[in-house]
């Protein structure tokens, strides 16, 4: 369910209520105004006067941990993790203490392919919470004792990670899908790489982020002439970094299955095969294709056949996910382990039913009506829309995006599901990993040690 919610937001199927002024101007959805300051800093902006709440999310675009080398796993991550606790002349316990005095939100995160940060504040608060945020771009600490502090809770989450077989089958995918690729390293970093990762690699590592990298969000209580101040005053003293252009790489190891042996009634199941690119002319075919197949939950084909009708498994789900360089369809679910070959070749019956027979008026109309019509219910915070606004632009997709994609859903017909199924559904390229005691399997690899993990 996790993933499947993440999914849905990663590729905007549930996007964002309209604040009350928002289709005042021309019957837009939002009304996103660009704001670019004199020395290029860009930032896409959604004004809201009606409560006193400012939201800023932001990202060094390509900044993210396929960056750090395979000796220093979980670097970025680390990084970000540290960057809050203690900048300028503020110790981390100042800083925090700051934070919460002034109800501030303020982190960092990281993903595969980039490095962001987020902030939240009350209006009445703005230039405290904005200088905080221009200290730690430009001034953190990383102070030893907030080091050790978050590489210990770090390795304590990978600890505990270990039993977890979705957790297990994940990193083995990623190890196995990647392979030789940067992607297929331990982002959260290893138990004995995180042990290695110094206070001037955190510095390297920040020295790294670059204003020319920037990915900026801003929805509340806030002018664009008041952004435009800020923008510069935050960010502006910020360095230009390396700029690497992504390119599209295949999949690894696509059409074999590997096992991972835990004695537990249950086994996890994930699978994965190449997907499409949000730019690809049948992208939205196959969005579509998805929802009905295994996105929608209770309602989709999978769920169907294997939960409804059969009683296999509690929940499965398939979902499309785009990185920079590398696009994925995926299926997650799990099974008692005497049942592992049925649930597979219902899987795989699934996947050649979508390509053979044309799905029902029923089940389009229904998709549609969904994606459509949830589109205004689905987030309600100042800094949802902030996040929305930032992975539109991520995505690389126009800013008139959020008004095209009702009529970009409509245009899709049966015939050209059908052909975006026949096209993009493989089950000889699907990659299958299983942790468990599966029962009437062969030609599967055994793995015995857990890779980037110790």
């Amino acid at each position: 369910m996790i993933l499947r919610l993440c999914a849905s937001i990663l590729f905007v199927l549930f996007i964002l209520p309209v604040p009350v002024h928002a289709q005042d101007t021309e019957d837009k959805f939002l009304d996103i105004q660009v704001v670019k300051t004199d020395d290029n800093i860009t930032a896409w902006l959604v004004e809201d006067h009606s409560i006193p709440v400012i939201a800023m999310e932001f990202a060094f675009k390509g900044a993210g941990a396929k960056n750090n080398s395979a000796d220093q796993q979980g670097l970025a991550r680390l990084a970000s993790n540290t960057m809050d606790e203690g900048a300028g002349d503020l110790t981390s316990h100042d800083f925090q203490k700051m934070l919460r005095d002034k109800s501030i939100s303020l982190s960092f995160g990281v993903s595969r392919d980039h490095f962001s940060g987020s902030l939240k504040t009350l209006t009445q608060n703005k230039d405290d919470a904005f200088h905080m945020l221009k200290l730690a771009l430009t001034e953190p600490r990383f102070d030893k004792d907030a080091i050790d502090r978050m590489r210990d809770s770090n390795k304590s989450r990978i600890k505990s990670s270990v039993a977890n077989p979705r957790w297990i089958a994940a990193r083995i995918q990623n190890d196995k899908l990647f392979e030789g690729h940067p992607y297929a390293l331990n982002s959260g970093g290893t138990l004995s790489t995180l042990d290695k990762i110094t206070a001037d690699d955190l510095r390297a590592f920040h020295k790294t982020l670059g204003k020319n990298q920037l990915v900026i969000a801003v929805a509340g209580d806030i002018t664009a002439d008041e952004l435009k101040t800020t923008l510069t005053q935050i960010f502006g003293a910020m360095t230009d970094g390396e700029v690497k252009e992504p390119t599209k790489k295949p999949l690894s190891n696509l059409g074999k299955t590997y096992i991972y042996e835990q004695t537990i009634p249950q086994s996890s199941i994930e699978i994965a095969q190449p997907g499409i690119n949000r730019k690809d002319e049948d992208y939205y075919a196959a969005y579509v294709m998805n929802f009905i197949l295994g996105e929608s939950g209770f309602g989709s084909r999978l769920m169907d056949e294997i939960r409804e009708k059969r009683g296999l498994t509690y929940g499965i789900y398939s979902y499309l996910r785009q990185y920079d360089e590398m696009d994925t369809l995926n299926v997650t679910t799990s099974t008692v382990n005497k049942s592992i070959p049925e649930m597979l070749s219902l899987i795989h019956q699934e996947w050649n039913k979508m390509k053979d027979q044309p799905v029902s008026e029923k089940e389009l109309s229904e998709a549609k009506s969904y994606l459509i019509g949830s589109l205004p219910l689905s987030l309600t915070s100042t800094s949802s829309i902030a996040n929305i606004l930032l992975s539109l632009q991520l995505d690389a997709l126009p800013i008139d995006y959020l008004d095209t994609r009702a009529d970009q859903i409509n245009a899709v017909q049966i015939s050209d599901i059908q052909s975006a199924a026949q096209r993009l559904l493989d089950t000889e390229k699907m990659l299958t990993v299983i942790v468990g005691a599966p029962e009437g399997l062969e030609n599967a690899e055994i793995i015995t040690k857990l890779p980037n993990v110790e």
